[in-house]
């Protein structure tokens, strides 16, 4: 009997070590873990922790989708814009290139033309530069030709150009220029060559009256653009 009282007490104590034991392995978990809550409290608490994290993701990926629209757009916009300025700008290149204001080249011909060489059956009063009106002529006849660019001493000559005697010199573009003329014209060359070289053509007038001609077909011909200013005091732009 004594021996069962002994037992029983062994176990009670055993089982009051215990619960202290696991009471205060309770108190930590809940101290550090669960920050003093219940684990039911807890669990809740972490549900609508996660519940709110969702709906802020959802927020931030709906602002995503709206700055990717917009950049979208932005792209769009640049890239129409980029189109837009490079269709402006071949179109400002090909003006450019009609109006002469672009260096060019291409197959041609030369033309040195200059004043008589030193011969007694020939006039000593001849003067190209007294005969500026030949030049032009020569100029119309290779633009008839379907030359596509002009240049003489390497001055561009454009639709505003003047070719005319002032004094000892022909002035072209406003630049005093003195023989030889060196005349370069870009476009067919067997073309261009067969204009001026026609019978009682150009070329051969200027050769009756004394003056040196000498044309020359070329592969590779080289004009510069023209360097003046162009200004419109008068002239306006019609607006419909």
């Amino acid at each position: 009997m004594k021996k069962k009282s002994k037992n029983y007490l062994l176990i009670g104590i055993i089982s009051m070590i215990l619960g202290i034991i696991i009471s205060v392995q309770f108190r930590v978990v809940q101290g550090n873990f669960l920050e003093g809550s219940n684990p039911f409290t807890r669990l809740q608490e972490l549900n609508n922790a996660y519940t709110s994290v969702l709906a802020e993701r959802d927020v931030l990926l709906s602002e995503i989708d709206e700055y990717q629209t917009k950049l979208n757009e932005i792209e769009s916009d640049a890239s129409r814009d980029n189109y837009l300025i490079k269709n402006l700008t071949n179109e400002l290149e090909e003006y450019k290139l009609l109006g002469g204001f672009l260096d060019v080249n291409g197959e041609g011909i030369q033309i040195i033309l200059d004043n008589p060489v030193n011969d007694i059956s020939k006039s000593s009063d001849a003067n190209i530069i007294y005969e500026y009106d030949l030049i032009n002529i020569l100029v119309n006849e290779l633009n008839a030709a379907g030359a596509e660019a002009i240049s003489i001493n390497d001055e561009r000559i454009i639709s505003i150009s003047e070719i005319r005697t002032a004094g000892n010199a022909v002035v072209i573009n406003k630049v005093p220029q003195y023989p030889p003329f060196i005349i370069k014209a870009i476009g067919s060359k067997t073309t261009l060559e067969g204009a001026v070289n026609q019978r009682f053509g150009i070329v051969s007038t200027l050769r009756e009256m004394g003056y040196f001609v000498e044309v020359k077909k070329n592969d590779q011909i080289e004009i510069l653009k023209y360097n003046g200013i162009i200004e419109f005091n008068y002239a306006k732009t019609l607006k419909n």
